[in-house]
């Protein structure tokens, strides 16, 4: 019994620790896609990569689907792995998108995210076949 109820505790730990890890991660959301854009306006297409890269995997951990769909997106336009180039203003729609779906993180509104993704999926899928 003793040994089910270190298991009981160790699950409790483990789920305390990622609930934590995704409000930290969250609450710096903002943030980290404003550092984002300024590696894109930058033309720092490396750092652009690096960061993307790292938001889409956090993303998908912690639950933000289109976050992680729009990064992964983002991380294959500034890696060259794209099957058309984008326009500039297509890039700056999925910033622009990015920006007003993590603007509150505490108080998501689905249905305004589903819409702006909605608006700017036709741009993603045109350029990069796997979103």
């Amino acid at each position: 019994m003793n040994e089910h109820l270190n298991k009981e505790q160790m699950l409790a730990r483990a789920n305390n620790a990622v609930e934590k890890a995704g409000l930290e991660f969250s609450g710096e959301l903002k943030k980290r896609i404003r550092e984002l854009e300024i590696a894109i306006h930058q033309n720092n297409r490396q750092e652009a990569v690096l960061m993307a890269y790292n938001l889409e995997s956090e993303a998908s951990t912690f639950g933000w689907p289109r976050v992680t769909r729009i990064c992964k997106w983002l991380r294959k336009i500034f890696s060259g792995e794209f099957d058309l180039a984008p326009e500039a203003e297509e890039v700056l729609d999925a910033l622009n998108a990015l920006k007003v779906m993590v603007s509150n993180p505490e108080e998501r509104n689905e249905q305004r995210d589903a819409a702006l993704f909605e608006k700017i999926y036709p741009s993603l899928k045109r350029v990069i076949s796997e979103i």
